[in-house]
Parts: C-alpha cells; sequence; structure tokens
C-alpha cells in the first residue's frame, strides 16, 4: 500500500491590528449628556452603549460647537462664559485590544439669565458740599453673576467723569437731587437700577443749620437755596453778616449765616427786651426791645463801601421807625436806616440819603429795602417794589460811628434808642453791591421767604 501525506496551510486574520480574533468596540447607543443648561452647570457625560472585545476602555474630549475644548477630558464639564450660546458636545473614544472608535453625543445650547435688579442701589455719607458718598450695587440675579458700572447723576443728568462707586460732593451739586445709576451687565445683558436720592446742602448753609439746631426741612432747604443764591450771585464774600430768621425761637433766630458761632465775633444777635420770636420772624415790642448784632461799623465796614438790606414781613407804620443802626448824634456819625417823619420817608442815614424812598405808607412797608454805596457818589437805593434808584442828594458820606449796630433800635452812644415795632424776617451787612447785585440779593430774599411761607 501507498501512504499518501497533503499537507495545509491556513492562514488568521486580525481586526484593526487586534489579534486573535478580537473585535474592536462599535457604539450602538450614543452618549448622552445631561446637566443645566445655564452657564457654571456641571454637565456629565455617560459612556453609551458599545459592542467589542472586553475590556473597554473610554476617554472622553469636550467640545465648543464642533471644536475640542483645550484641557476638557474629564466625564464631566463646568459651562463657562465663552460657551454662551453654543452647541456643547462630549465625544467618547472606546479603546480595546483591537482598536479604537469615537461617537459624539448629543448637543446642548449654552444658555443665561439677564441680570435683574431685586433690590436697588443705596447711597449714603454727609449729603454736603466737599462730603463723599458712596453707592451700594443693590442686589442682583443673573447668570452669569453680573459686573457692575456707575454713573452719578445731578437731577437726573449724567455728571460728567463721575463713575465709580464714590462721588465727592461739588457747589454745583448744592440744592440738587443727587442719585448713583448702577448698570449690572453679563454676556446676556444688561440692566440699570437707580439708588435713593439724597438733597445735597452748601457746607456754609450746613453749619448754619446744625449750629441753629433747625430740623424743619421746609426751612432747611430754603437756607441752603439762600446760601447757594448769594453765591451764585457772587456777593456771598461781600456779606459780613446775613442773619436768615430762620427757626421760632431766640436761640435758633440769633445765628449769623456767614459765621455760625455762638460768639459776639461771630455776629451773632442777643435780644435784649421784649421780643416775639415765630417761624415767621422776630417782632420786637416797640418799647425796650433790640437786639445787639456786636458789629461795629466802624472796624468792619468802609466808609465808601458797604451796604445794608432788611425784609419786613409786617405792614406798620409811625414816627421813627428804626430798623436797624448805631449813631453818636442825630446828625453825624451815622449808620442806621430811619422811617422818618411819620412814616412819610425811608432814609438810610449812613448814605446821608433824604427822601430816598418817599412816601412810604403802612401799606408798603412791609418787603425787602436795600441801601449801597461803593464809591462816594456811586450809590443807589432798592425799593419795596423791586425798582432802583438813585438819590439826589450825593453829599459825602459822614464817618462811620465806633459803635456795634442794633437791630431795632439805634444804638445812640451806647444806648439803645427808638425803637422798632416791625417784624425782621431778613438782614444783611456787609461791602458796597452793584445796582445788578442789589437786585440779584432781593430775588435771593423773596425766594428765601416766600419758600417759608411769608407774605
Amino acid at each position: 500500500m501507498t501512504t499518501i501525506t497533503i499537507t495545509q496551510t491556513f492562514t488568521s486574520k486580525t481586526r484593526n491590528g487586534g489579534g486573535g480574533g478580537a473585535i474592536p468596540p462599535s457604539n450602538t447607543v450614543a452618549p448622552v449628556i445631561s446637566g443645566s443648561s445655564d452657564i457654571g452647570s456641571v454637565l456629565t457625560t455617560t459612556d453609551g452603549t458599545w459592542i467589542g472585545t472586553a475590556p473597554i476602555t473610554y476617554t472622553y474630549q469636550w467640545k465648543q460647537s464642533g471644536n475640542p475644548i483645550i484641557g476638557e477630558t474629564n466625564s464631566t464639564y463646568t459651562l463657562v462664559v465663552a460657551d454662551y450660546l453654543r452647541n456643547i458636545t462630549c465625544e467618547v473614544t472606546a479603546t480595546n485590544v483591537a482598536g479604537s472608535s469615537s461617537a459624539t453625543s448629543n448637543g446642548i445650547i449654552c444658555t443665561g439669565v439677564a441680570p435683574v435688579n431685586t433690590v436697588a442701589p443705596v447711597i449714603s455719607g454727609t449729603p454736603t458740599v466737599g462730603q463723599t458718598l458712596s453707592s451700594t450695587t443693590g442686589t442682583w440675579t443673573g447668570n452669569p453673576t453680573p459686573t457692575y458700572t456707575y454713573q452719578w447723576k445731578r437731577n437726573g443728568s449724567n455728571i460728567a467723569s463721575a463713575t465709580s462707586s464714590t462721588y465727592i460732593l461739588v457747589q454745583a451739586d448744592a440744592t440738587f437731587a443727587i442719585t448713583c445709576a448702577v448698570t449690572g451687565t453679563n454676556v446676556v445683558g444688561a440692566a440699570e437700577a437707580t439708588s435713593n436720592s439724597l438733597t445735597i446742602f452748601d457746607a456754609d448753609a450746613q453749619a448754619f443749620i446744625t449750629a441753629a439746631g433747625i430740623t424743619d426741612n421746609t426751612q432747611k432747604n430754603a437756607v441752603n437755596q439762600l446760601t447757594v443764591d448769594l453765591k451764585a450771585a457772587s456777593i456771598w464774600t461781600k456779606m459780613k453778616a446775613i442773619y436768615p430768621m430762620v427757626g421760632g425761637t431766640a436761640s435758633t433766630h440769633k445765628w449769623n449765616l456767614k459765621d455760625p458761632q455762638d460768639t459776639n465775633a461771630a455776629f451773632r444777635l442777643t435780644f435784649t427786651g421784649g421780643w416775639t420770636h415765630s417761624s415767621t420772624g422776630a417782632l420786637p415790642n416797640g418799647t425796650n426791645g433790640y437786639a445787639d448784632t456786636f458789629l461795629n461799623a466802624n472796624t468792619i465796614l468802609q466808609q465808601f463801601s458797604h451796604h445794608h438790606a432788611f425784609y419786613h414781613n409786617t405792614d406798620n407804620s409811625g414816627t421813627g421807625l428804626r430798623s436797624m443802626g448805631g449813631a453818636q448824634s442825630v446828625s453825624s456819625s451815622n449808620f442806621r436806616t430811619t422811617i422818618e417823619s411819620s412814616g412819610a420817608t425811608l432814609t438810610f442815614r449812613d448814605l446821608n440819603i433824604t427822601n430816598s424812598e418817599s412816601p412810604v405808607t403802612a401799606s408798603s412797608l412791609k418787603g425787602f429795602r436795600a441801601s449801597s454805596r461803593t464809591a462816594n457818589n456811586n450809590m443807589f437805593i432798592v425799593k419795596a417794589d423791586g425798582t432802583s434808584t438813585t438819590p439826589t442828594t450825593t453829599t459825602t458820606a459822614n464817618a462811620l460811628p465806633a459803635l456795634t449796630c442794633y437791630l431795632a433800635a439805634h444804638n445812640s452812644s451806647g444806648t439803645a434808642a427808638n425803637y422798632a415795632i416791625m417784624s425782621i424776617a431778613f438782614h444783611s451787612l456787609g461791602d458796597g453791591l452793584s445796582a445788578a447785585e442789589g437786585l440779584s440779593l432781593r430775588n435771593a430774599v423773596l425766594t428765601y421767604n416766600t419758600t417759608l411761607g411769608r407774605t
């Protein structure tokens, strides 16, 4: 028998580089990412479902609009601002001995929430010129967390360059309402919220209000406006003493707005004799009531540069109604204002003026009047109706007496005399004013007294 030997050769195939019949990973159910779409939220991906030779390992790559996000290779991912309105996916790669394969998850569009103010900003600080106000941001919602900018406003209008959380008050702010608008901004949008409002006080007005203990808001605002108006007219610096007669007691009426200190040198008033003090002014009894200003015209004022202004809010007539003054005699060295001859003529003796306003009747005594001299022959008066006139008599002014001035009487060589019976609602003494400045003073005083309801 013959034996025949047959030799057969077998060849193995390896899929995708695997060996031994291993099967590479194949995705059957795509990965799924879950979580809130809001910025700051954490997304999590599943691996998906895969077939293939075990073991299978997985790696991850998060993508923004199809582009890999560098460094984000974990199964979780936190949404950031840069993702806003972008499609976020995760690519899962499965690997085994036979190879690897990738599958992409569902996509989530990143969203955010626009800023919304829930509690308004609050400004705080002393509302006085020269002081610093501060603003909070208020309370906001929004995703991502808003950032904040500031705009300070004066009566609703933007203040140039005032864009920080603090603001130093300037003179232009006095009497106006100051607010701060805070804007919250994120990638989704922006919103504005306005703070509370503070009315700003001039520093000099505030010093007076504090010293006098004025608490009534109408009175405080009137003093504030008066001070601002005098400064705006450039006559504040020409004033030596201003008596607003605000409040309702001797202790509130005594203060000099120019220098609110409780000292004689500050020209504060000391009331003597019978007075009736009320919110409408100070009314002397016409018998022994007067107030010492402690202001010596001879040392404070110049012979050819001084003014005297007053506002009476009563209609009274009579012989020798004195408003203010000091005199060493009837005819010389005078500094006084008088209603002469049964109220027929208003005379400013310091200027050697006669017939300055004539006739003066009981019905026309009420109101504002002023006299001023800025040079030997340069003088004027402001009458009750607001008109200005130059006196016909322009003789050289007498020397100013070396006596302190009294209100509602004359200081006749150190003795009060010739008492007034008119209620005082304003008085001022100071350097000489031009006719235009005298009118500005009148307007400021009328505004002041109108605000206080004095007619």
